[in-house]
This record gives structure tokens, sequence and C-alpha cells, in this order.
């Protein structure tokens, strides 16, 4: 199939059932698939995270190899950060399910360490910045941190998948602020969540959650923090 670059194309899919980056035309046709099953660079196991550099630069988080991928514009592998054979850690620059992540102006890149219950930020060569939080409830602390976003004024937002609830940090990761109607406990109103995992903003500043278990997408004004 062809190879196209991203900087042509609308969508790009994280397809993580079948091991590969599907690559989609603004009316929907498909017009590049990147990767198969494996540990080799541009393969993957489980690839979940995605987003994209100014330059066209793709980095994917995968699942299944605890590690970061950063592919060129046309899918060809660059660098990889994490794992070298697959298996987790809890080092600097170490992942335990990579399942999220956004990128900074800076080129820096903020991670959800899932299974480590913390935030990372590497550069945009690897290299590790810094790092925030622990297992637990507590403001700055994590319940499984799954989506990622940085709101205009460069606030880091995460959803926290065990938690139920939305943390928002300063860009030095200190808590600002959460959200959960339910105090952590899942719930279906109105501002509760079950599991929420996707996080993004929109350029007005509002947010939008998906959430797992009530399967539906709640939409929030721009907010004050």
């Amino acid at each position: 199939m062809e190879s196209r670059s991203v900087q042509t194309v609308a969508c790009i899919v994280a397809d993580r059932g079948n091991n590969r980056l599907q690559i989609f035309s603004p009316t929907g046709d498909l017009i590049a698939m990147w990767g198969k099953a494996g540990k080799d660079p541009g393969q993957f196991l489980a690839p979940e995270a995605l987003a994209l550099d100014l330059s066209g630069n793709v980095y994917v988080g995968e699942y299944g190899n605890n590690r970061v991928q950063k592919l060129g514009a046309s899918g060809d592998p660059i660098a990889s950060w994490g794992a070298t054979n697959g298996r987790g850690g809890a080092g600097p620059g170490e992942f335990n399910w990579p399942v999220g992540f956004a990128i900074e102006p800076s080129g820096s890149l903020v991670i959800a360490d899932w299974g480590n219950d913390r935030i990372q930020r590497i550069s945009g060569a690897g290299a590790p910045m810094s790092q925030w939080g622990r297992k637990g409830t507590l403001a700055g602390e994590f319940g499984n941190p799954n989506g990622i976003a940085i709101d205009p004024a460069g606030r880091i937002w995460v959803t926290e998948y065990s938690n139920c609830r939305v943390q928002v940090l300063s860009s030095e990761g200190r808590p600002l602020a959460q959200f959960s109607a339910t105090g952590m406990r899942p719930g279906k109103g109105v501002g509760e969540f079950t599991y929420p995992r996707g996080i993004a903003i929109d350029p007005g500043g509002a947010v939008y959650v998906t959430e797992f278990g009530n399967s539906r997408i709640q939409r929030f004004t721009p907010a004050r923090v």
C-alpha cells in the first residue's frame, strides 16, 4: 500500500488489536498501513498512544512493548525509548504501559505511565526530564493515569482510569484541581466518570473526556483553574 506522509492526511489510527497504524485521507479512504506485530523498529505490540510534532513526526506509545517509538512523517522508524526487551520498568525514562501522551510547544513529551501511576516528561530526543506522582487518591497522586492533554496555558490535564477523575497540573507538575462528582467512585451523572480514558482540549479551551465505562463523551466548558 502507498506510503504517504502524515502531513498530507487527515487521520492516524492506532489499531491496537492488529498491531499497526492506519492512515486515512480527509475523505476517509485508507491510504497506508504501518507496522506489524513485533519488537523491532517500526513494529508494534498493542500501540495505543499517538501524537504528532510540528515536523510531522509520529510518536507511538506501545502497551505491549512498554516503549515509545518515534517515526518519520512517512512511517520510517527514527528512535525508541523505554524497554529494549518488552519488559516494563520504573526507572527514569522507563515505562510500564505508556498509554497516553501529549507534546508540549517545546517539543518535550508528557507521558501517562499507567502501570507506574505517574507522569513522566522526556525531551524530544528521549532524555528523561522529570516525573510526578505515585499510586494514591490524594492531589498529585494517580490511579492508572491514561489520557493527557495540554491546554493553551500549558496546564496538564490527566484522566485517571481507576480513580474515575480528571486532575489538572501545572506545567511543573503541581496539582491545581481535580474533578470527580462522585468522590472517585464510578458514576453516570453529568460531570461524573466511570473509567475515563481519552481527553482533548479544543482551541477554545473546551474539554472533552471519553469514558470506557459509560460509553460516552462528555464536553465541559472552558475551565478556569
